[in-house]
């Protein structure tokens, strides 16, 4: 047996503990510290965007004049500010806490990136909105309305950092943020100002923007990144994180009639002038929207459990709040009761369908490495929304569209939609390849241990070891050519990463020829001493069976080359990992 790592923990040495597992804190050795890539490279970068914010905000902006409308401004617009900043910083950071080593980095990140895009949002979307377009003024006036908008847009940015999550630095996140903002005031003011498709919660600009530029800058972030998708066992739940997860997900669906009605009052000194559309357009906001939110909740529930046999809490904590993004294209129509709920039941069946089946398979075939799953809540559903408005244009009342004919709205619902998306790929095509790409300081890539891993960026935190069947799944894929999203471990019809078991290699060859890239594993919940002359652990050959566990990296089909229990390297994109 050869010798083992220095620092070897006394628990481990082999006195009066046969059984050597992999959950023991190798996290110190082999990984680069990260220290100093913070001081070094996030500092600078939040100073710089501090003094253009400074600068801009001194030199553009102003508040607006209201006089004796102040008091009716807060009362019409403040509460559902309130209402959609809590589902921003409440219920989206606590959405993604559902990763058992990364749930400082969902909330507190979100906080930071919220508040960053918010800032930006007031110059970027006040001067689209007031400055080049529109109303031609030469200074921002800030009033709620505008800070509701801008509330929108950090929204699109939380459910863009939720396809990156886990795998960009604090810095790349900084810098994709604060890329996305430009574009999406530019698209917001192309959708309602110039194509003027109805989408009052945001159905286009808000929910398919995002996900699709965070699509489109995941696949550019990670396409050197091992483990970056489903394989990687940290990219997982546990019990408690599940929870808190819901916590998200519960305040998500209480507040989202709130966020899709936002916008949609009449001022009282406009009341009288309004058509009867405008004036019921906040009212059916939200029904419309409760109505299909609650549709999604039933059929999700009914379809985690026939495609699964059991309910799956992924499914219940996303797929159950599609129906809000289904219907923020379409919800100030006049749409009978029946109908939005038709919406929400549609969207959540698909919605959980795609996390069953699509997800995977764009993870197995493409390397589309989505966290959070936004192309299921967000993306797909916010194309169902995207017609569902245009069909439903075709039975409505002129006062309820925004062009002369339900035909004419509908086009330019399918043309906003896919402008949205080319607007949205590109720039997160181009912004994931900058920040990927761009690395003045030579700083190290993220290793896979520290991928979905607060340990190298929190105090008090450390890189959590990646499991021995990790470490099996790389070597046999550098060993064999593999492409690093298409091939994991193979234990008969179970792949113990993507199903989060631990694994025990016997360390004897298998018999027989097997399969490349197949080895022999022993699957156990703990620790299992054998005591010689016992009877054989069911799973393990016969042979073997009075011999101790020994977990072991494998380098060779259905051989353990190595018998001595050791920490599992960082795997870096580009080197020599064999």
């Amino acid at each position: 047996m050869q010798a083992l790592p220095p620092k070897m923990p006394a628990s481990v040495s082999g006195h009066g503990n046969q059984s050597r597992r992999h959950s023991l804190d190798w996290s110190h050795i082999g990984l680069p510290s990260r220290e100093r890539q913070l001081r070094a490279g996030f500092v600078p970068s939040i100073a710089v965007v501090i003094a253009i914010f400074i600068g801009l905000f001194f030199g553009l902006t102003q508040y607006t004049e209201l006089a004796a409308n102040a008091q009716e401004e807060v009362e019409r617009f403040y509460p559902y500010l309130v209402d959609v900043n809590i589902m921003v910083w409440i219920g989206f950071g606590f959405l993604m806490t559902f990763m058992r080593r990364y749930g400082y980095s969902a909330v507190a990140l979100n906080y930071f990136a919220s508040a960053l895009m918010f800032l930006e949002a007031i110059l970027m979307i006040g001067a689209t909105q007031q400055v080049f377009w529109n109303l031609h003024r030469t200074k921002i006036q800030i009033d709620i309305a505008l800070l509701i908008d801008c509330a929108f847009c950090a929204a699109s940015g939380m459910i863009a950092f939720g396809a990156i999550i886990g795998k960009a630095t604090p810095t790349q996140l900084l810098w994709l943020l604060f890329w996305q903002v430009p574009l999406y005031a530019l698209n917001q003011q192309l959708v309602i100002h110039t194509f003027k498709a109805l989408d009052m919660g945001g159905t286009i600009v808000i929910h398919l923007f995002g996900a699709y530029y965070g699509l489109a800058a995941s696949l550019m972030i990670s396409r050197k990144q091992p483990l970056h998708g489903l394989d990687n066992p940290k990219n997982s739940g546990a019990y408690l994180n599940d929870i808190f997860s819901m916590i998200g997900t519960i305040f998500l669906f209480i507040y989202w009639p709130s966020f899709n009605g936002a916008l949609a009052s009449v001022s009282a000194g406009h009341m009288d002038e309004a058509t009867e559309a405008k004036k019921a357009a906040q009212f059916l906001s939200i029904v419309n929207t409760l109505l299909s939110l609650l549709g999604a909740g039933l059929s999700v529930f009914a379809t985690s459990a026939l495609v699964g046999g059991r309910f799956n809490m992924v499914h219940i904590q996303n797929s159950t709040l599609a129906g809000g993004v289904a219907m923020g294209a379409a919800c100030t129509m006049r749409l009978t009761p029946g109908g939005a709920l038709a919406v929400g039941l549609g969207a959540g069946a698909i919605s959980t369908l795609g996390f069953q089946y699509l997800m995977p398979f764009l993870d197995r075939t493409i390397g589309l490495g989505d966290t959070c799953g936004v192309h299921n809540l967000h993306g797909i559903p916010a194309i169902i929304g995207t017609l569902v408005a245009g069909l439903a244009a075709l039975g409505q009342h002129s006062d309820y569209l925004e062009h002369d004919t339900g035909a004419q709205q509908l086009g330019y619902q399918v043309l906003a939609g896919v402008v949205t998306m080319g607007i949205a790929i590109a720039g997160g095509l181009v912004g994931g390849f900058v920040v990927s790409w761009f690395n003045p300081r030579g700083d190290d890539p993220l290793t896979v241990p520290e991928l979905f891993d607060d340990g190298p960026w929190w105090e008090h935190q450390r890189v959590e070891p990646m499991p021995i069947s990790t470490s099996i799944h790389l070597s046999n894929m550098s060993a064999h050519g593999k492409s690093t999203h298409n091939q994991s471990v193979s234990v008969g019809q179970l792949n113990p990463i993507r199903e989060g078991r631990e694994i025990a290699v016997s360390g004897v060859p298998a018999t027989g020829p097997r399969p490349v890239g197949e080895i022999a594993v022993t699957m156990q919940a703990a620790p299992v001493v054998v005591a010689a002359g016992a009877g054989p652990v069911m799973g393990m050959n016969t042979a073997t069976a009075a011999t101790p566990v020994v977990d072991a990296p494998l380098f060779a089909d259905g051989h353990a080359v190595e018998n001595a229990a050791r920490p599992v390297q960082p795997m870096v994109a580009g080197s020599n990992n064999v």
